[in-house]
């Protein structure tokens, strides 16, 4: 009884940020990309069907399909390699009827459900792995950041975890000059740079950055962003919808996308540590951790204090894989 009055106080306070997050979304798609309002509306829709599917599901009964559903996983971000969908020199989509397909947003909840119940976490590099290989760095950070609730709740895992990060630390030279690709390369000269090539590599940064200074407190207003409406902004709806969203909202609007933010993020932390049930703490942890890692890098890399990842703004920027794997994942969160 205690445990479905604290789901149900939480509850309420999950509800106002989607709230708030969904009015933006579809507020700013209508301004930078009015021809998908209604793609998007589908996303939201088939979002909340799979919220509905995912408190359906209970974590500990998927600890009988731990196996299969990893294998799954695996075979799944292989098949954009396997069937050479490039797109901008990547093969990360999957293209079917007529509807484009991230696998590596699609697995995250249930890598995340494998993590919670698996006695072997670092099979987890495997999956990274291959979004690597796909190439997707900013996917493969993403992916990998779900494995962090397991280290915390494990304190051997995590002291060896911070001895792999300090030699990664200390072989990043290396892995700069010999692992990256050449556009990677270039995104990290960019940010530490982007003036060094205004209308080239920086030119993204830049105009990024000018978006987010111009919009001031109250911003230029509804359709009326200089950056956005007359392209000068790249990706404004998926990459940099949240330098859109301050050109044309301003200060307070941003502030009210990071209250939202904030409110999800702080509930999913609560309703983590008041459970006893370890898959659910892990999943629901990882599910947060998720959140906040996607809109620091996002926003980060917005305003020029991160590389350019391509790492989606959550529930904000345009893209229906990244919108029903996070409604979908919430749902799971919420299935006890």
């Amino acid at each position: 009884m205690k445990n479905q009055k604290m789901s149900r106080s939480l509850w309420l306070p999950t509800l106002i940020s989607l709230l708030i997050l969904f009015c933006i979304n579809i507020l700013m798609v209508s301004s930078v990309a009015p021809n998908l309002v209604g793609k998007q509306l589908i996303a939201w829709g088939i979002g909340i069907i799979l919220f509905c599917i995912g408190k359906q599901i209970n974590l500990k009964q998927l600890s009988s399909y731990k196996w299969p559903i990893f294998i799954v996983c695996n075979v799944f971000l292989f098949l954009p390699i396997i069937l050479n969908s490039i797109t901008r020199g990547s093969r990360r989509w999957i293209y079917f009827a007529g509807q484009t397909i991230q696998p590596s947003e699609f697995v995250k909840p249930w890598l995340m459900s494998f993590l919670a119940n698996t006695n072997f976490p670092l099979l987890h590099f495997i999956p990274v792995t291959i979004i690597m290989a796909q190439p997707d760095l900013g996917s493969a950070i993403s992916v990998f950041f779900l494995i962090i609730p397991v280290l915390l709740y494990n304190k051997k895992l995590l002291r060896l975890s911070i001895i792999l990060g300090l030699i990664l630390i200390l072989v990043s030279p290396l892995i700069y000059k010999y692992a990256l690709h050449d556009y990677q390369q270039k995104r990290i000269s960019t940010f530490l740079n982007p003036k060094a090539d205004p209308l080239g590599e920086g030119y993204n940064v830049i105009q990024s950055q000018i978006a987010v200074g111009s919009g001031g407190v109250f911003g230029k207003g509804y359709k009326k962003g200089t950056q956005g409406q007359l392209l000068f902004l790249p990706e404004k709806h998926t990459d940099f919808m949240f330098a859109a969203t301050a050109e044309e909202l301003g200060l307070i609007g941003i502030s009210i996308v990071l209250f939202a933010y904030f409110l999800l993020i702080n509930t999913l932390f609560n309703k983590a540590f008041s459970t006893k049930n370890r898959p659910l703490f892990i999943f629901t942890l990882g599910i947060a951790i998720q959140i906040w890692m996607q809109a620091f890098v996002n926003i980060g890399m917005n305003i020029g204090l991160l590389p350019v990842t391509g790492i989606p703004l959550p529930f904000i920027s345009v893209g229906g894989s990244s919108l029903m794997a996070l409604l979908f994942s919430l749902g799971i969160v919420y299935s006890s």
